[in-house]
């Protein structure tokens, strides 16, 4: 399904931290115009509330109208950071659920988005987010080809990686940020892992925390029955001594014990060339070429 056509209506959020470069927002909204959106800024959108985008009720109120709006087809948000989590309470998931458009994000907006998929499920776009890619004045020329592709109706054929386990597999694309799923886990809003191809990519944490988050992940109902996994980018995920190991350390012994499809260092996460993946979408994971593609 296509989002882009000219003049469709873009609702334009900041459902987690607050906007700390007004500029980044204003390059990401004009580039968003180029494409052909009418964008429609939340009415909270420059709000501030500590280190968030405005009180809970209000970033949660900003959700509820870009999902409400029967003239909205697709919402963008501005920013990850921190926060969304707080708001999950506060939505109508029956709501969303009645209203199906895909939200944007990247980084802590996977809680929001993970959420959206278990209560409503309804699918989102992870892989664009404005304080990001804005920073330096344009978006990457690679993400820009990927994000015009998924807008466009077209479906994910990404390739990149390497081999940690052979083999291939079909399931529902589920995952993001490591730590926000594992920020979900004992929650309602926690998705069912069973028959699944989870994405997981952080970035800023120590590495004996990323290999303590993926423990947490396997201890949790469902992971058992996991059909695949996708490592992406640990951007800055360092060692905090000389016992800590590597990322690749972690994901190595993490993957003794399993005997799914697995694949690292796949183009998505924190870094500036990445593929935009679709949640919710049906995908299949050839590990032995590190493709994953929509079906």
């Amino acid at each position: 399904m296509s989002f882009n056509a000219a003049g469709t209506k873009a609702a334009l959020i900041a459902p987690a931290g607050k906007i700390i470069n007004p500029d980044t927002v204003e390059l990401g909204r004009a580039y968003l115009e180029s494409l052909g959106y009418q964008i429609i800024p939340g009415k909270h959108l420059f709000a501030a509330d500590r280190y968030m985008a405005g009180t809970d009720a209000e970033r949660a109120a900003d959700v509820m109208d870009a999902y409400r709006d029967p003239e909205i087809k697709i919402i963008f948000t501005t920013a990850g950071a921190a926060g969304s989590q707080r708001i999950l309470p506060l939505l109508d998931y029956k709501t969303i659920a009645a209203n199906r458009k895909p939200l944007v994000g990247l980084s802590d907006i996977t809680a929001l988005q993970l959420a959206v998929w278990q209560k409503a499920g309804v699918g989102s776009l992870t892989g664009f987010t404005m304080s990001l890619d804005f920073r330096d004045g344009h978006i990457n020329g690679v993400l820009d080809e990927n994000l015009q592709n998924i807008l466009s109706g077209k479906k994910l054929s990404a390739q990149g990686g390497e081999t940690v386990i052979g083999g291939n597999a079909e399931g529902v694309l589920v995952g993001g940020c490591l730590s926000l799923v594992r920020n979900l886990c004992g929650t309602e809003y926690y998705p069912d892992l069973s028959g699944k191809i989870l994405v997981l990519e952080d970035v800023g944490e120590r590495v004996h925390k990323i290999d303590l988050m993926l423990i947490q992940l396997a201890q949790n109902p469902g992971f058992s029955k996991l059909r695949g996994l996708v490592f992406g980018q640990f951007l800055n995920c360092v060692p905090k001594d000389d016992f800590d190991g590597t990322v690749d350390d972690a994901i190595a012994d993490f993957c003794k014990s399993l005997s799914i499809p697995v694949i690292k260092h796949f183009p998505y996460g924190h870094i500036r060339e990445r593929y935009v993946l679709p949640i919710g979408a049906k995908v299949r994971l050839d590990a032995d070429n590190c493709r994953l593609e929509q079906i």
